[in-house]
């Protein structure tokens, strides 16, 4: 890819530097496979030094111009696309259906400049496929960000001859298909904005928030893999043709994107990595509220909830602290998953506990929405205003019993009625590798 970027200097004449990670989030090769970098400004050429530097994000590469320049400058450079060998969440530009998908994150090299205030984002198609268009997360298909050029990072960038676009004017929520996806792309895009739907309004705090579901399907074997962007509101979903992957199951992309979109609605926790908490609720509530609302059917949300509580029950850190957990290196997914399916679980007791004592008139969600309206206001969701909550709902013994299941690493046992009076638990013996586990296995009604 060819990125060029116009920059306005005001002030006095100065030396220009710009900077980008070596990787961006950890695996995805920027700074180091730029090529081709030009500067010039209004007094011609200007030539560039590079330097590597660490920033509070990590190893970067810092280019820095050799004379000073003013007025308006035009750096441009060449960027590979990242290869489809590339694993992992998908920050990286891919090729897609004669276009290009990816994290802004990974092609940007980014002015240093005191005071810089505003900073767009555009696409020029004209050397690509004749009809294609592109779309920015936080803009569609273009963005304005009032603030410093960091603005621009972490968003989701997708362009080429997109398919099943659901944009409208004014619209809150677009969605489009790049490539040649296993679905009906379509239908898939509906039911999509029906999921977003059925989460603005059983959330209701956030009212309908602009969101942007971009789905790139690569030439290449891709399972439905998925990453969002909460601050942004939008999040990428990656599956594999079917000339390279046939037989993908449909509704693990169906799964994929209700979890994606459900993270904008749950959110971050505050002070700490709480992954019981971002992950697990919204494991919870995506692995539940679809098949509540009739978009998918129990049968669906059965192998979802018994594929997630197997990687809780079944794991050999199902007992450990949360705090050991978060120590294991991200290689280790079968650790780091645990928070998804213990959090799940304690969130579907707590669930049903709330539901029963307000006779079904109130349900976890309903009961955390003041915590979530407050955390929009502006105050942070802490560990200390997490558990005073829980005392006020439940009182000082479901403190303790949070600290002892969730963070220090008891077994759970779901409760008779956890996930609602549709499906039943029962205990059960499984498998792991060479490893047999007693877990649970749940039945619908």
């Amino acid at each position: 890819m060819v990125i060029e970027e116009r920059i306005i200097m005001a002030g006095p004449p100065q030396r220009l530097t710009l900077t980008a990670p070596v990787r961006f989030a950890g695996m995805v090769s920027v700074g180091s496979v730029v090529s081709d970098f030009t500067v010039v400004d209004a007094g011609g050429w200007a030539g560039t030094s590079t330097s590597e530097v660490t920033t509070p994000a990590g190893p970067a590469r810092r280019w820095t111009s050799d004379r000073v320049l003013s007025g308006n400058v035009i750096v441009r450079y060449r960027l590979p696309l990242t290869p489809f060998a590339q694993g992992g969440p998908p920050y990286g530009m891919k090729a897609a259906g004669f276009g290009v998908a990816g994290n802004s994150g990974s092609l940007l090299v980014l002015p240093e400049l005191q005071g810089l205030r505003r900073s767009t984002l555009r696409w020029d198609l004209s050397r690509i496929t004749s009809g294609s268009s592109g779309v920015i997360a936080g803009g569609t298909d273009m963005l304005i960000a009032n603030g410093s050029p960091e603005l621009l990072i972490d968003r989701w960038l997708m362009a080429g001859p997109l398919k099943a676009g659901q944009k409208r004017p004014g619209d809150r929520f677009n969605a489009y298909t790049l490539g040649a996806p296993p679905f009906d792309a379509t239908a898939m895009m509906a039911w999509s904005r029906r999921v977003y739907t059925s989460l603005a309004d059983t959330f209701g705090y956030l009212g309908k928030p602009r969101y942007l579901l971009a789905i790139r399907a690569l030439d290449a074997p891709s399972f439905a893999t998925g990453t969002t962007s909460i601050a942004n509101g939008a999040s990428l979903i990656t599956v594999g043709s079917p000339t390279y992957l046939p037989g993908q199951d449909v509704e693990r992309v169906k799964s994929t994107i209700a979890h994606e979109m459900t993270h904008n609605w749950v959110g971050q926790f505050g002070d700490r990595p709480a992954p019981w908490f971002n992950e697990g609720l919204t494991v919870y509530v995506s692995a539940t509220l679809p098949c509540e609302l009739g978009l998918r059917e129990w049968s669906d949300c059965v192998n979802e909830i018994g594929k997630w509580a197997n990687d809780y029950y079944g794991s050999q850190a199902r007992n450990w602290t949360m705090d050991r957990i978060e120590a294991t290196p991200f290689a280790h997914e079968d650790v780091r998953r645990v928070p998804y399916g213990r959090g799940m679980m304690y969130f579907a007791n707590l669930d049903a506990q709330i539901r029963t004592v307000s006779n079904g008139r109130r349900t976890l969600l309903t009961a955390l929405r003041p915590l979530f309206e407050e955390r929009r206001a502006g105050q942070s969701l802490t560990m200390q205003r997490w558990e005073a909550w829980l005392k006020r709902e439940r009182g000082p013994e479901a403190v303790a019993s949070f600290r002892d299941t969730v963070l220090e690493g008891s077994m759970i046992v779901p409760a008779p009625n956890a996930f609602g009076d549709r499906l039943r638990a029962h205990p059960a013996h499984s498998t792991s590798g060479d490893r047999i586990y007693d877990g649970y296995e749940w039945q619908a009604n």
